[in-house]
């Protein structure tokens, strides 16, 4: 293996790894959204792509002839876990997650940038097709999650039993 190749897998796994992390804070969204229609369905729609893309990269993986990084899923998995625990005792469950939702959304669209250039310079097309739908896919969520910020907002006030509040400046 080239070491322009070594460079293709560990930035797999990298982008395996942060696939695990992506998809539990989707879920913890899910969970807490889990009554605003206008929140679940993109995070719903983008956890369907987002289980795809894990499948592309560890069909990427195998044609290296490598397999995901259990030490790194491990680490991304358990930071998912401990921030979902978190979750559920923090005041503002819904504004943390919205919050780590849009960051995991814009790591994953890094990871995936990093993966694509490696990957077209070492002449892997396949690699690069996969990496730039996961990048195409992250852009759309982050769009689609920048566009909630004031249903998250709302969604936060009212678990705390806030209802009286005016609608943001720039609604019509």
């Amino acid at each position: 293996m080239t070491t322009i190749d070594r460079q293709v897998v560990g930035y797999l796994k990298d982008a395996h790894a942060l696939q695990q992390h992506v998809q539990a804070a989707l879920s913890e969204m899910l969970t807490t959204a889990a009554n605003e229609p206008e929140m679940c369905g993109p995070l719903g729609h983008y956890a369907e792509r987002s289980r795809s893309h894990t499948r592309a990269i560890e069909e990427r993986l195998r044609a290296h002839g490598a397999g995901p990084s259990i030490v790194r899923d491990a680490g991304m998995l358990f930071a998912a876990v401990a921030e979902g625990g978190l979750g559920r005792s923090r005041r503002d469950p819904v504004g943390k997650h919205m919050r780590d939702a849009y960051v995991a959304v814009h790591l994953q669209i890094a990871a995936g940038e990093m993966l694509r250039r490696v990957a077209e310079r070492a002449g892997d097309l396949e690699t690069v097709r996969a990496a730039a739908a996961m990048c195409d896919d992250a852009q759309l969520m982050s769009r689609a999650l920048s566009d909630r910020w004031d249903l998250a907002v709302d969604m936060s006030l009212r678990q705390h039993g806030v209802t009286d509040v005016p609608p943001p400046p720039n609604a019509s």
